[in-house]
């Protein structure tokens, strides 16, 4: 069953695109191309996706990246937790290992 416009989750930053709903306050790629490390130069990430920058900041505003073997997934913080930890016990997220 498709999601009514409604329904649809959007982009914690933009709020136009969709993304999933899998995680709190995601951003979309679009969004995520733009966010930068605490030096505030481009964020990176491993080839292999499995870890980069964090926090990372999107049009000033702290975002936390959870990485993986697929990639990494980029999440709004309106809370401006202390650390990525925090992040996770927060959102009911599992802890980084």
């Amino acid at each position: 069953m498709s999601k009514t416009e409604e329904e649809i989750t959007r982009c914690s930053i933009c709020g136009r695109e969709p993304v999933s709903d899998d995680y709190p306050r995601m951003v979309c790629p679009r969004c995520d191309a733009m966010a930068l490390n605490d030096a505030a130069r481009p964020a990176t990430a491993a080839e292999d996706g499995r870890w980069g920058d964090n926090p990372v900041y999107i049009e000033g505003r702290l975002c936390w990246r959870q990485y993986g073997p697929d990639g990494w997934v980029t999440m709004l913080d309106p809370a401006n937790c202390r650390d990525f930890e925090d992040f996770c016990r927060r959102n009911h997220l599992p802890a980084p290992p």
